[in-house]
C-alpha cells in the first residue's frame, strides 16, 4: 500500500509542523579524542511525512535521533516535538513517540504475542483495545503464523519485524525507525518497507535513518543527506536526483590499447560528435566512461560504434537511473557506503 502523501503532490507548507530542530550540536570525548558527531543541524518535520536521514555509518544519524527524542542531551541547540522540549518534559512524550532501535527490545523467551502483550500492559492499554491492536499489527507485519512461537526460535528477519511492531502497540503519533532493515533477506525487507510506507496512512509521522540509498529513495517524502555531522542537502528524492542532471546513466568500462592519454581524450571527442548527441554530462574516471542523457538507449549503438572506431575494447556496460548515491558522490566525492 502506498502512502496517501504522493511525492508528486507533496508540499510541506500544506502540513502541520510536528518536530523542530534548531542548531543541534553534540561532541564526544576530549582533547585529541574529541569527536564532533553533530554540527549545528537544523530542520523541520511535518505531520504524516516520512523524513529520511541518509548517510554512511558514523555520519551522525543515530546521535541526532537520540537527541531528538531526549535520550541524549545536546551540547547546543533545541528540539521541540509538538511544542514539547524532550529534555525538559520528556514524560509528556511517552505516548506520542514510538522508537524502533537498532538493538532489539524483545524478550527472547516470550512468544511473539506475549512480547506485544507485555508492552500493552506497560502502557495500560485496555485489554479489548490491546487485543485488537496486537492482532492487527501481527497481521500487517506477516507474523500471524508465528504469534505463538518463542521469539528466540524466529528467523533474523522475523525478529526484526517483531522489533518493528513492538514500538507501535501504544499507537504513537511519531515513529522513529533507526536502521530498520540491515541484514534482512529480500522478502522481509519488502514487508518492512511496505509496513513503514503505510504508517502515514494511519496518521503517523516517521523519521527513518538509513545508509541504504534505495530505502531512503523508496520510502521518504523528503531526505536529509548527512555526513560528518552536517546536513549537506535536504529535499524530496526526485529533486535531489534532478539537481545533478536529468536522464539515465550509462557506465562503460573501457580498455585502451594506446595508453591513458587517449583514454582521457575520448570523452572530449565523443562530446564533439557531428551531428552531436545531446548529453547532459560525460566524464571518464578510472577507465570508466560515464554518460548521462535523456532517452539514452537509442543512442547506445552510435556511442559503442564510435568507441570501437577509436580502437577501445568495451568491458562491462551498465545502464541505470540516477540514485541518491550519485547525489552523495556529487556532494562529497566518495561513495555512500565508504
Amino acid at each position: 500500500m502506498v502512502s496517501n502523501i504522493s511525492r508528486r503532490k507533496y508540499r510541506v507548507t500544506d502540513l502541520k509542523k510536528v518536530i523542530e530542530v534548531k542548531a543541534l550540536e553534540k561532541t564526544f570525548g576530549k582533547g585529541n579524542n574529541k569527536v564532533h558527531a553533530v554540527r549545528g543541524i537544523s530542520f523541520d518535520i511535518y505531520e504524516q511525512e516520512i523524513f529520511g536521514f541518509l548517510g554512511p555509518n558514523g555520519a551522525g544519524k543515530t546521535t541526532s535521533l537520540r537527541m531528538i527524542v531526549g535520550l541524549l542531551r545536546p551540547d547546543a541547540g533545541e528540539v521541540t516535538i509538538l511544542g514539547i522540549n524532550p529534555n525538559r518534559d520528556g514524560k509528556k512524550l511517552k505516548n506520542v513517540l514510538g522508537i524502533i532501535p537498532q538493538t532489539p527490545t524483545y524478550y527472547e523467551d516470550l512468544t511473539v504475542e506475549e512480547n506485544l502483550w507485555f508492552l500493552a500492559k506497560i502502557y495500560d492499554i485496555p485489554k479489548p483495545l490491546a487485543k485488537k491492536r496486537i492482532n492487527s499489527l501481527i497481521l500487517q507485519i506477516g507474523l500471524e503464523e508465528k504469534r505463538k512461537a518463542i521469539t528466540k526460535d524466529l528467523s533474523g528477519g522475523q525478529k526484526r519485524r517483531l522489533n518493528l511492531i513492538l514500538a507501535l502497540v501504544h499507537d504513537p503519533k511519531i515513529v522513529l525507525c533507526d536502521e530498520p532493515t540491515p541484514g534482512l533477506d529480500p522478502q522481509s525487507r519488502v514487508i518492512v518497507w511496505d509496513f513503514i510506507r503505510n504508517l502515514p496512512n494511519q496518521g503517523k509521522t516517521v523519521i527513518l535513518t538509513t545508509h541504504y540509498m534505495e530505502e531512503a529513495d523508496r520510502l521518504s517524502n523528503r531526505v536529509a543527506i548527512i555526513d560528518q555531522g552536517k546536513i549537506l542537502v535536504l529535499d524530496t528524492p526526485k529533486k535531489l536526483k534532478s539537481s545533478i542532471g536529468e536522464g539515465d546513466l550509462v557506465e562503460i568500462e573501457l580498455v585502451s590499447h594506446h595508453g591513458q592519454t587517449d583514454l582521457d581524450s575520448l570523452s572530449v571527442k565523443l562530446a564533439a560528435l557531428d551531428p552531436p548527441l545531446p548529453f547532459e554530462d560525460i566524464s571518464i574516471s578510472q577507465n570508466t566512461l560515464t554518460i548521462r542523457a535523456l532517452d539514452i538507449v537509442p543512442k547506445l549503438s552510435r556511442i559503442l560504434t564510435f568507441i570501437e572506431k577509436q580502437n577501445f575494447s568495451v568491458g562491462n556496460l551498465s545502464l541505470r537511473g540516477t540514485t541518491l548515491e550519485d547525489v552523495f558522490i556529487n556532494l562529497t566525492g566518495r561513495r555512500l557506503r565508504s
